[in-house]
């Protein structure tokens, strides 16, 4: 988009945002985005490219959202961007399979060793639900657990105990327990194992805050599910294809029984997927009795801009230069903090990162700090921050430069 454009797109939406009320429930259509827990109203952006967006008031900003972590390439990548020209020249939606689909499924099933089929969704939710569903159909089983602060969308079984509107009936069938504790895990396990169906896990945990898995944790999990008859479920809607090419099953060398993808595999576009062997995929319809369906599954553009973003991950692999900006980042800001005083832990997984102020008006106040500066992260403290291919080391200098002053204003 043009500079002249983008100035008359904001003033159109600065307009508008001048309405006494919105036709949007809080102004969002995703919670965290209403900013609350920072304090300000949400942010309107207008535009991106690479490693910037711009927002309603034509203010350009550095991206450390970088859609939640689906856009591992940045903003508007060029292939990207060709790819969904190309799909648009042919139509919008299809309605039956198109080539793209057994394209991006095969580039999945060559990536990842425990993945043999792939069935495309419109969203991560969507994935997670279905592999639920599918869980429990070839088991028998009807439990599931699930581990604290972990998110796996917001379908019913995993929402059990976090929202209004579950009947106690189906929440009873969800055990949970804390994240990195193999005693409360195995103690589930003794109470409730014959009954349960799978173990869904985020192998690192990205949605209460970057969290690692503890050394061994991953592999104990597998260990005894299998012992268990259990399946275990590794929800990599946030690390796969970011952590590895592989995903965090490469990275830590565990291979789950199902897995389900989301963000990166889209390159910026609605998507979910669900893989594993076909010895278990085999259930799902049009081959077996678990249904599961939808007019936008397997969506062309989103076949066309996750195929592109795939390719440019596999010519170009990122994830050795992605992981010494991560180590870098992680290295100086907590030199920074403790510089300026400011209690704080970060933790990192390859280039997702977050930092664990000593309390909320502390992260508020390094948040506005960023945000004054011209550089956005996650509008709450349970959000982790991404780098992208598009970040340049000059870009992590000025990151660095800001948040080294915010943290002044943190330490206050």
């Amino acid at each position: 988009m043009s500079a002249t454009a983008v100035r008359r797109s904001a003033s159109a939406i600065r307009r508008r945002s001048h309405r006494p009320s919105s036709a949007l429930v809080g102004g969002v259509n995703s919670p965290v985005r209403a900013c609350r827990q920072v304090g300000v109203d949400p942010i309107l952006l207008v535009s991106g490219r690479g490693a910037r967006v711009v927002d309603a008031q034509g203010t350009p900003f550095l991206d450390f959202i970088m859609g939640w972590g689906a856009l591992i390439l940045g903003h508007a990548h060029p292939e990207v961007v060709r790819a969904l020209r190309q799909a648009l020249s042919r139509d919008i939606l299809l309605g039956l399979t198109g080539p793209d689909e057994e394209a991006l499924a095969r580039m999945i099933v060559d990536a990842v060793p425990s993945v043999e089929q792939v069935r495309f969704t419109t969203s991560g939710t969507e994935a997670c639900m279905t592999a639920v569903r599918l869980a429990r159909a070839c088991t028998g089983r009807s439990k599931i657990l699930i581990f604290e602060g972990g998110y796996h969308g917001h379908s019913d079984s995993v929402m059990a105990g976090h929202t209004a509107g579950i009947p106690e009936l189906l929440a009873r069938e969800t055990v949970s327990v804390p994240f990195n504790n193999p005693g409360a895990f195995e103690e589930a396990l003794r109470l409730h194992g014959p009954q349960l169906a799978c173990v869904i896990v985020e192998p690192v945990a990205a949605n209460m805050g970057v969290v690692p898995p503890a050394p061994g944790w991953l592999a104990r999990i597998r260990a005894l599910t299998k012992a268990h008859g259990i399946l275990l479920i590794f929800d990599e809607v946030v690390t796969g294809f970011r952590l590895a090419w592989g995903g965090a099953q490469e990275a830590f060398g565990i291979r789950p029984d199902l897995t389900t993808f989301g963000k990166i595999i889209g390159g910026g576009l609605p998507i979910g997927a669900l893989g594993g062997p076909r010895r278990l995929m085999q259930r799902l319809a049009p081959e077996g009795d678990v249904y599961h369906g939808g007019t936008f599954a397997g969506h062309p553009l989103a076949m066309a801009a996750g195929l592109a973003a795939l390719k440019q991950l596999q010519q170009r692999p990122p994830y050795g230069r992605l992981e010494a900006q991560g180590q870098r980042l992680e290295r100086r800001l907590a030199e920074l903090a403790a510089a300026r005083g400011v209690p704080v832990r970060i933790n990192r997984a390859g280039s997702m990162f977050t930092l664990f102020f000593s309390g909320q008006e502390r992260f508020i106040a390094w948040w506005k700090g960023l945000r004054a500066a011209g550089i956005l992260a996650p509008p709450s403290p349970s959000e982790a921050l991404f780098l992208s291919t598009a970040h340049t080391d000059a870009h992590l200098d000025r990151f660095l430069r800001t948040a080294g002053q915010a943290f002044k204003a943190a330490g206050r």
